[in-house]
């Protein structure tokens, strides 16, 4: 059995359906409140549904019904993290340790 989500998980998939929503028009697939939504659109730092984890995000430490702002996406920081355990598959079909392929690819600049 499944343990359930955590309210942090819950506002997260929440959130996470409602960018799919503004992204694809795919409805979401549980009912999501007018209050819920409301009480994220109301924030100073709310960018619309389509920027969650892009240009906002939710205070998961201390306050998860808060938005913060974030910098860089955190896409882009997961890619960071996969850069450095992941080996890479060359355009030659060569397969790289990660500290390699950046060797490789800094001496092509």
């Amino acid at each position: 059995m499944a343990k359930p989500l955590t309210i942090v998980q819950e506002i997260k998939y929440k959130l996470a359906l409602l960018r799919e929503e503004a992204d694809s028009g795919i409805k979401p697939t549980i009912k999501i409140t007018k209050i819920f939504k409301e009480s994220f659109k109301s924030q100073k730092h709310f960018m619309g549904w389509i920027n969650f984890e892009k240009t906002w995000y939710i205070d998961q430490e201390n306050d998860p019904w808060k938005v913060i702002s974030i910098k860089r996406p955190l896409v882009e920081d997961w890619h960071d993290e996969l850069r450095k355990f992941v080996p890479v598959l060359t355009p030659e079909g060569e397969i790289l340790e990660p500290e390699e392929w950046e060797k490789r690819s800094r001496s092509m600049k």
